[in-house]
């Protein structure tokens, strides 16, 4: 579905004219656009303008830099330029072959010389050009000839026809199977297709390889087809052929899993890159045709609706499917409502809201997470037969995930000393000492360059007696949001979570850990990596204020006992955020282990704690047993309306599931008004916010107008002042207005 169109004529030649009468304005890269983005029209000695060739170095350089971007997704591309030279062509060729595109040239160099002078002649000025500019071009065309391998097509062409991907007629097959995402489950593949028959179809949606055991047997599959040239096989192309593309192509690549799991297993087999480059030069993106007196398209993210011209779809959007992971049953309604009753979509590549292979809507899905235990889903179809849904179990696969040099969770044991070492040694891991007793905190680089590993990850309001190598106090791991990280992301969550799965309100203030003292036989208080310090300051004294002196021996008791007790830290006074508290108060979060292994004190524990030491506990939102009840709550609490109880605004969730494994939910109203806060901080230091394009909404601009008029009326009141205190008084003036 690559599709590159150039167009080869001098000008007047009718190029322009032919891209406007098939409206192709809005994927065609233009050298003279370019030209008078770099500069204006230039007066002329004869009183007239014209474009300035003088920019042309920028020019092509910009040129094929956004031809690269196009390709680089796939989209269908034009390039209005003259292309008398061979040299310029070989580069778009070069170009086409690195992408995989399909490159066609409309010749249009038969228009007779003396025809393109005249037309030039009655051109406007800014696009005429001298004639001695036209002989040079004619005599490149008679000289410089079209590279090989390139489509030439006549002047004549229909392009929405004759480039357009007509349905095949597939009534010769006595059967077709299309065949969902196989990750690397061959087993499982060879139990469904038993012995291959030559007089049916076999249609691959893609991801055939990754997150499965059995790699290289897939892999040696797909080169049985390609060395044999199987003409009843279509191998169309998954979103994790990217990878094994780059692989083959010395490129880098980004995948943790591909990296560290799977290109091992084939370079262990004697799979090299020369032979990846053929597999997935055999790839396509889309497979559109008619059976059975119905058509049908197969791709492997799926489409809403198929546009008249279908080159002008993406291969991006063939590959990843039209918008996010969760869109799919909107895509589905979609595909019913735009297209005829007797059109039917089949794809895979996303299912987190596990719908079966027959959605409904006439969309079929083949997304059975077959790599984790699931099933391989196939759709098959025959003459005068239903359409028959299929599912194969797959009992071979990874039961545990496989360690990467980036795995958060600790896969290496530590004992203490050890570990001191190692954190002592890493430049992501910063200490500070109190005596005896270190912090030890992951940096700021690692925070914002997202290096984490083993020791990082452990960093984090840890405090350790370096004398003794004992854990004085410590708080939680590292832990990440919902589409932090390869793991949390939303399409990968339903594998990676053991249900049960519990989810706790998030306060929206900071830690506060406490721990036995031994050799002040009292309370160990700290925040933000120290014991000293404002915020250890602002906890101690909150503290004090909201327990009595039997609540604080009852907490030494339980701290001596059990471990680190774990608080959220509100000071609205001190240290307001984003969500707006009345009064300070701590909440008890968890009760920690000290070692190093994550131990936590069960919730019902936990209360009995918060009971005996009346202590406000976090609250305990829902359990959730299996993902068909987590996420259509996920989708509920991500809606930009959502209030908590129907009526407050919370910054999010902390999830937990049964093996401990930690993720948290920011709403959308917290990272809103969080954005807005830095606004607030810029505009309160500037009297402007230099990124305004950001501002995205009306209440974002309007909030932004409002905030500088009020620095201009008094700027030092303004600028004490945080943003809740300033959101509530923009609504009340709004109000007012």
């Amino acid at each position: 579905m690559r599709t590159l169109l150039l167009f080869r004529g001098a000008p007047g030649c009718g190029k322009s004219t032919y891209i406007k009468e098939h409206n192709l304005e809005q994927y065609v890269l233009s050298a003279d656009t370019l030209r008078l983005m770099c500069q204006s029209a230039q007066e002329t000695p004869d009183g007239q303008m014209e474009i300035s060739p003088q920019n042309d170095d920028v020019v092509w350089e910009m040129l094929f830099k956004l031809l690269e971007v196009r390709m680089s997704h796939g989209e269908f591309t034009v390039i209005d330029a003259t292309n008398s030279k061979t040299v310029e062509m070989n580069c778009y060729k070069n170009l086409a072959k690195q992408y995989r595109y399909r490159m066609y040239v409309i010749d249009m160099t038969d228009l007779p010389i003396e025809e393109c002078k005249r037309r030039n002649a009655q051109r406007e000025w800014l696009k005429r050009v001298p004639e001695a500019a036209i002989d040079k071009m004619y005599a490149r065309f008679a000289t410089q000839k079209v590279p090989s391998g390139v489509t030439v097509l006549p002047s004549t062409t229909d392009v929405m026809s004759d480039l357009n991907y007509c349905p095949n007629d597939f009534n010769q097959w006595k059967k077709i199977h299309i065949i969902g995402d196989i990750h690397g489950c061959y087993t499982c593949l060879s139990e469904y297709l038993g012995e291959m028959k030559d007089d049916e179809l076999y249609i691959f949606v893609g991801d055939y390889l990754d997150r499965g055991i059995e790699n290289v047997e897939v892999f040696k599959f797909l080169c049985d087809v390609v060395n044999n040239n199987r003409k009843n096989v279509i191998l169309l192309e998954g979103n994790h052929e990217h990878w094994l593309n780059k692989w083959g192509h010395d490129k880098p690549v980004q995948s943790e899993e591909f990296a560290n799991y799977t290109r091992p297993q084939l370079f262990k087999a004697g799979i090299d890159k020369n032979t990846a480059r053929k597999i997935y030069s055999r790839v396509g993106q889309c497979v559109y045709f008619e059976y059975d007196g119905k058509r049908y398209f197969v791709s492997h993210g799926g489409l809403s609706y198929l546009p008249y011209f279908l080159p002008f779809v993406s291969a991006d959007q063939m590959i990843k499917g039209v918008g996010r992971y969760p869109d799919i049953l909107t895509v589905a309604e979609s595909w019913e409502k735009s297209m005829p009753d007797s059109y039917i979509q089949i794809f895979g590549h996303r299912n987190v809201q596990d719908v079966p292979i027959d959605m409904g809507h006439r969309c079929y899905n083949l997304e059975g997470k077959i790599e984790f235990g699931g099933y391989l889903r196939c759709v098959e179809l025959e003459h005068g037969q239903p359409i028959k849904c299929v599912e194969t179990k797959n009992d071979v696969f990874r039961k545990e995930e496989p360690k990467t040099e980036t795995a958060v969770e600790m896969k290496t044991e530590f004992d203490n000393a050890e570990l001191v070492s190692k954190m002592r040694q890493s430049k992501y891991v910063f200490e500070k000492r109190f005596g005896d007793i270190s912090s030890f905190n992951f940096s700021r680089e690692a925070f914002y360059k997202k290096h984490w590993d083993e020791v990082s990850t452990k960093a984090r309001g840890l405090f350790i007696n370096t004398k003794t190598n004992k854990i004085v106090a410590r708080s939680y791991d590292k832990f990440f949001a919902v589409d932090e990280r390869n793991e949390t992301r939303i399409g990968n969550l339903q594998n990676t979570l053991k249900f049960p799965v519990t989810a706790y309100l998030k306060e929206n203030g900071f830690l506060g850990i406490i721990s036995y003292d031994a050799e002040q036989d009292g309370l160990f208080i700290a925040s933000k990596s120290t014991p000293d310090g404002p915020f250890a300051d602002m906890f101690r004294k909150i503290l004090m204020d909201t327990t009595s002196d039997e609540d604080r021996k009852n907490l030494k008791e339980v701290a001596k006992e059990n471990g680190s007790i774990i608080f959220e830290v509100i000071d609205p006074v001190n240290d307001a955020h984003i969500i707006e508290y009345k009064k300070p108060h701590i909440v008890l979060l968890d009760i920690i282990a000290n070692d190093m292994n994550f131990s936590v004190m069960d919730y019902d524990d936990l209360k009995r704690v918060a009971e005996k030491c009346h202590l406000q506990i976090k609250e305990k939102v829902k359990t959730f047993e299996n993902w068909s009840e987590f996420y259509p709550w996920y989708e509920e609490v991500m809606n930009e309306n959502y209030l908590h109880h129907g009526f407050e605004h919370v910054e999010g969730f902390v999830l937990r599931d049964s093996n401990n494994f930690m993720f948290k939910l920011k709403l959308p109203y917290y990272k809103h008004w969080k954005f807005l806060r830095g606004v607030m901080q810029s505009v309160q230091k500037r009297g402007y916010y230099e990124n305004t394009a950001k501002l995205f909404t009306a209440e974002d601009n309007l909030f932004y107008g409002w905030m500088r008029e009020q620095r201009e009326k008094d700027q030092e009141s303004f600028c004490k002042k945080g943003i809740i205190q300033l959101r509530n008084e923009f609504y009340a003036s709004q109000q007012k207005s």
